[in-house]
């Protein structure tokens, strides 16, 4: 008889195996057996928690004392559990911001625009502009739509 070979589920490490409500916050632990605490200012609840669930491993559910339920994404709580993950993630997110920031000055310039003709026809400060296109500011959604307008695209053209 032969053992059956064993498959490696990726992202395995990542699922969530275990919540709780601590004094600190939300405990969660992974299945790679890191744990760390969300503190409840983090997670800005709109009201007390009053239990936790696991519906699936990659979500957290916290119902509040109101009756109303927040979830929590995996990755979330992963910042929390995991100081590697986190640098990961905010080096990802700043590589992001300057890929995005690229594709603005290119369309920019593609379009013939200088910054202060942009900023003009986004309704935008040209400093934001200026530290959009060098990564350093993280757009809101609106501001992406202005800019779209400005440029004469879609808001996806500029991601």
């Amino acid at each position: 008889m032969t053992m059956a070979t064993l498959t490696h589920v990726a992202g395995a490490e990542q699922m969530m195996v275990g919540a709780r409500i601590a004094h600190q916050g939300i405990y969660v632990q992974f299945a790679d057996e890191a744990s760390g605490v969300i503190p409840l200012a983090d997670l800005q609840l709109a009201g007390r928690p009053a239990s936790v669930d696991l519906p699936d491993p990659y979500v957290l559910h916290i119902e509040l004392t109101n009756g109303n339920v927040e979830e929590v994404p995996w990755d979330f709580a992963r910042h929390y559990a995991d100081v590697n993950y986190r640098a990961q993630s905010e080096k990802a997110g700043r590589r992001g911001l300057k890929l995005l920031g690229k594709r603005i000055q290119k369309l920019r310039i593609n379009a013939g625009f200088t910054q202060e003709e942009l900023a003009k026809r986004s309704k935008l400060g040209r400093i934001t502009l200026v530290r959009l296109e060098m990564g350093q500011h993280s757009p809101r959604f609106e501001t992406l739509v202005a800019l779209a307008k400005g440029l004469d695209c879609d808001v996806s053209e500029l991601m």
